[in-house]
């Protein structure tokens, strides 16, 4: 099956009924695609369509949905991605997760775009779907196993196809479930594995050997070439190649983006040391690995051999599940934070919630207010490894306390009090990213679609330097100011939709350059569509407005675009890091020289010298740079008489968000306004959110 203008999808999706066992094809127009690309975008048109919110989260009325785009499993670097959503258990709102791997090409390769999955089984069933047959089966077998050994089981004699299963942590509902494939790559935030858990759908096997269409076959080629050649000149994709996401750990720690002690405290230089990606290198990484057709390779496989937390070759932590687990609960035993994110990757749960609903528990014991009464007889406590892995474990299985901390923290705060340390936005924990360093990420946090989050924009790399703003019009924006912050979050919300409908790996996308005009050509190339620099920004502001009408009719408005005052307010330090202003010109000399460089020896020496001496030298690397610039800015410290730095404390986000709100066109109600819908050719929510002003 091909569309006519070799869009990169086969027009269609897989429709699932558990209830009655109905498997049907859905058409898919054409022109959905063109509006809304694929992957989320897609995913959340058809959910209105398919009135998703009227749905309980947890009830078989929710549709699950398993989406491609149409950059999905090409060869492009970064493109094997697929997007998973539905309404959150956690949250209640728009729910959806970003899963790599092998999965998402082979779900390209069946001949489908996606499947979208109601109603319940009335016993655990998995769904086979390949491009020669389509059928449920019974996975009464697969009940109550891990994630790793349902995806060894389903793949045994099964040729070539992939697993996307669910663990304990799905089958007891636990709100923050992941769905996990490639014994490592998760969908992991939003609560998605309790939804397939509701559905007792275990798993979905995919596998195929089709290939979608390509509009343009010879431009597709040269943009390969480019995007490899670029990545290959990266200093960022050296550094995730050699390190992982967690090499960046002691930088962000040097510049006060680590949330340490449940975001109480702003430094703990021994800690980040010993959590480092450069550590893990150094001692327990055995090899890395890739998502298909991707040479980041930024996958950790670790081994344990001996010791209390010994654990055999198997997946290691990124950036996100050290900080969560270790830094955040004051653990600096870095072996025992990486047998937790296995356990968190073989159960099938969220890292960053297990953390954060943890760190919560931890300092309400601490204040009194959860006792052991509560807790069976356990007393938690900061730095305590050994409660850690046996807190993951009751979670996965709702044991005692741990049926408790499957609810997640906003839930136990209104049970137990303490709301002040519930580190949640809209019901989800927060990422491992401080505001206070990073002024501009409290808004995008506020204002994330599904809750508390760093990747449903590209503030992160914007703040940090790695991307640039003069491509759309915009000037840079200065290290702990509100100024421009608004308008900057604005953009980099609708870039980041563009690239979770395509759908592409923001990582893959900063190694091969970050730019607009890349992601416009691959997907011009693939699609024929044509698009724009700016018709590509309007996708993006139109999947981002389609997506602030479904929170807001599943019951989100202006009122829950807040942060906990804790992060936006003085460490117990009092201020945190001045060195952001020093990474940030460091990064970009870094990006301008290495893609410059023309001579080989002199480019592998360039990177060497950055990816072997800087980053793990990161923290007096920085430093460094701060005191050579530091003469540069004595006469504006001087004038401002110190309220820059009295102001830093305190992140002006009540400014930020007016802002955003204004050029968001936000109305009182939170949903965007008329005027905003009908010039992104949005009309048919209207009377969806008329029904929901009247209810």
């Amino acid at each position: 099956m091909r569309l006519e203008n070799g869009s990169g999808s086969w027009g269609r999706v897989l429709e699932v009924d558990l209830s009655t066992g109905t498997i049907a094809d859905m058409p898919v127009e054409k022109e959905a695609y063109r509006r809304f690309l694929g992957g989320s975008g897609l995913a959340a048109h058809l959910f209105v369509k398919m009135n998703g919110h009227t749905a309980e989260p947890l009830s078989p009325g929710n549709p699950l949905m398993v989406m491609n785009g149409p950059l999905t499993g090409t060869s492009l670097p970064g493109c094997s991605r697929l997007e998973i959503c539905a309404r959150s258990p956690l949250t209640g709102i728009w729910g959806e997760s970003s899963m790599g791997g092998a999965a998402p090409a082979a779900l390209k390769r069946t001949g489908y775009d996606g499947l979208i999955v109601t109603g319940a089984s009335s016993n655990p069933v998995y769904l086979l779907m390949t491009d020669e047959e389509i059928e449920l089966r019974d996975a009464s077998h697969l009940w109550g196993r891990d994630t790793f050994e349902t995806e060894r089981a389903l793949k045994e004699g099964a040729g070539r196809v992939e697993v996307i299963c669910i663990g304990p942590a799905g089958e007891n509902l636990v709100r923050y479930a992941s769905v996990v494939t490639d014994q490592g790559s998760l969908a992991g935030r939003s609560g998605m594995g309790a939804v397939m858990g509701s559905k007792n759908l275990k798993a979905i096997v995919v596998g195929g050997k089709r290939r979608a269409p390509i509009a343009d076959e010879e431009k597709f080629k040269e943009l390969r070439a480019a995007a490899l050649e670029n990545i290959r000149k990266s200093v960022f994709a050296e550094g995730l190649s050699l390190y992982g996401t967690a090499g960046g750990i002691e930088l962000s720690a040097a510049i006060g983006d680590v949330p340490f002690k449940n975001w109480r405290r702003a430094r703990w230089s021994e800690g980040a040391e010993s959590l480092s990606g450069v550590r893990l290198y150094d001692t327990i990484l055995t090899r890395t690995r890739s998502c298909y057709a991707c040479p980041v390779a930024c996958k950790r496989v670790v081994e344990i051999p001996e010791g209390e937390f010994r654990m055999e070759e198997g997946p290691g932590p990124e950036y996100e599940g050290i900080n969560a687990l270790g830094s955040l609960l004051m653990i600096d035993n870095l072996e025992a934070v990486v047998r937790a994110n296995a356990l968190c990757d073989a159960y099938g749960m969220d890292c960053i919630s297990t953390g954060g609903t943890i760190a919560y528990a931890t300092e309400a014991f601490e204040k009194g207010l959860i006792t052991e009464r509560d807790t069976g007889g356990m007393t938690l406590g900061w730095n305590r490894p050994d409660v850690l892995v046996e807190l993951i474990g009751l979670i996965a299985r709702r044991e005692g306390f741990g049926d408790v901390l499957a609810e997640g923290c906003r839930v136990m705060a209104r049970r137990f009090g303490g709301s002040d340390y519930a580190i949640e936005i809209k019901g989800m924990e927060c990422p491992m990213h401080d505001p206070r360093a990073l002024w501009s990420m409290a808004l995008g946090y506020a204002t994330s679609i599904r809750g508390g989050c760093h990747n449903r924009d590209t503030n992160l790399g914007l703040e940090m330097g790695m991307d640039d703003l003069a491509e759309v019009g915009l000037a840079r924006t200065k290290p702990h100011s509100a100024d421009g912050k608004a308008e900057m979050t604005a953009y980099s919300q609708d870039i980041a939709s563009v690239l979770d409908s395509a759908v592409m790996c923001v990582f893959a996308w900063k190694g091969m350059g970050s730019t607009v005009a890349m992601v416009r050509d691959m997907i011009n190339a693939v699609t024929g569509y044509g698009l724009s620099e700016s018709d590509l920004l309007e996708t993006g502001k139109r999947i981002w407005c389609l997506k602030r009408v479904v929170g807001g009719l599943c019951g989100a408005t202006r009122d829950d675009d807040l942060v906990p005052a804790r992060i936006v307010s003085p460490h117990e330090e009092g201020e945190g890091s001045d060195l952001l202003k020093a990474l940030n010109p460091l990064i970009r000399v870094n990006s301008f020289v290495a893609s410059r460089l023309k001579n080989e020896k002199l480019l592998r020496y360039y990177l060497d010298l950055n990816t072997r001496v800087l980053i793990p030298r990161s923290k007096k690397t920085i430093r460094m740079v701060g005191w050579l610039l530091a003469p540069l800015e004595l006469f504006e410290r001087v004038s401002r008489k110190g309220r820059e730095e009295r102001e830093r404390a305190t992140v002006g986000f009540d400014r930020m968000l007016e802002e955003f709100y204004r050029a968001r066109c936000i109305g009182e109600d939170g949903f965007p306004e008329q005027s905003v819908l009908e010039e992104l050719d949005l009309q048919e929510l209207l009377p969806h959110i008329g029904l929901s002003r009247v209810s």
